[in-house]
């Protein structure tokens, strides 16, 4: 991997007794928030529509300055900063996507580097790098927005984000407008290139099941964005701080322990040799394959090394593996 895409890594962020209040209502947005984001991890916030988690993602940037409290990255109190300066140097994906259709896919990823003052070849160069980082062809590059599916836009979304190879990376419901296969491929491709690029990551979802996949850690929040469990997803499931936190679990907390377990690290059986069996990448989680084994109405199927009708085998998952790993065991037949 090039050194230009993984030469920054993430920086801690910590929030202090950060507070919001707007004008004319009686409780604040956002209330006395603390907590630490440690370097390097994806850290989800969830909870209800309105609960203030979209907000106290953009004090982390300054979209939304905060009334009280301090924010800061690698030790720096962001308040002050430039605020134009300090949103620049953080990475920024949202549901919308945001891409300039008029543009080429080339220019709306390499904005903020040619705003920098990066060199034409410096700024193509990086281009070509992350399109290759995240999936697209290198000739996508001279398409408008308009021509690539959804799922194609969204991956653009992130590679812009990563331009100019910001440490933190802020992710408000990123895959939130995409069909459940398309949020499924999409999850599964940025958990492998965060596992490369090992930025800083705050990730907002409603979804209590994406946060399980995508979080190292995650922030289970009342309304005010008032902190009831911020712990990791496999903590949380063992022991939900309270009746609100198991509300969001909802039943079946044995099957959702299969999201926190990754192909890669079970045990593969040896593909059989046996035609039109179901194909699943290795990124993808023991919950994923079952969903996929349900789906099909097959005992068994592939685990590849990426996505496609020829990517290479790796092995096969059967289906009484995945019963072992909800029971708790290891192991394939």
């Amino acid at each position: 991997m090039p050194e230009s895409i993984t030469g920054r890594p993430g920086e801690t962020i910590e929030l202090t007794d950060v507070t919001k209040r707007y004008p004319g209502q009686a409780e604040p947005a956002v209330e006395a928030v603390s907590m630490v984001i440690p370097a390097g991890e994806v850290v989800v916030l969830v909870g209800p529509s309105g609960c203030g988690k979209t907000t106290t993602m953009k004090m982390i940037n300054r979209l939304i300055e905060p009334t009280s409290g301090t924010i800061t990255i690698g030790g720096t109190d962001v308040l002050t900063l430039d605020p134009d300066q300090h949103r620049r140097d953080i990475g920024y994906v949202i549901q919308q996507i945001g891409l300039f259709p008029h543009k080429r896919i080339e220019d709306n990823i390499g904005l903020l580097p040619k705003r920098l003052g990066w060199s034409r070849s410096r700024v193509r160069a990086r281009v070509a790098e992350l399109l290759e980082l995240v999936g697209l062809p290198a000739d996508y590059a001279r398409r408008y927005p308009r021509e690539l599916s959804g799922g194609q836009q969204q991956r653009v979304g992130v590679a812009r984000a990563l331009a100019a190879d910001p440490p933190v990376m802020l992710m408000d419901e990123p895959f939130g407008a995409t069909d459940p296969i398309t949020r499924d491929h999409l999850q599964n491709e940025f958990l492998r290139l965060q596992r490369e690029v090992r930025k800083t990551i705050v990730f907002v979802t409603h979804d209590f099941d994406e946060a399980l996949k995508m979080g190292d850690r995650i922030a289970v929040l009342r309304p005010r964005s008032v902190i009831a469990q911020y712990d990791t997803p496999e903590a949380i499931l063992a022991a939900p701080a309270d009746d609100y936190v198991a509300s969001f679990i909802g039943a079946g907390g044995q099957l959702k322990k299969l999201a926190l377990l990754r192909l890669r690290d079970v045990e593969l059986a040896p593909a059989p040799r046996v035609g039109g069996l179901p194909r699943i990448v290795v990124d993808a989680t023991v919950r994923d394959a079952l969903d996929l084994m349900l789906g099909e109405g097959s005992d068994v199927v592939l685990v590849t090394g990426d996505f496609g009708d020829d990517a290479e085998v790796l092995g096969s998952l059967h289906l009484q593996t995945v019963m072992g790993a909800a029971a708790g065991k290891a192991g394939n037949p």
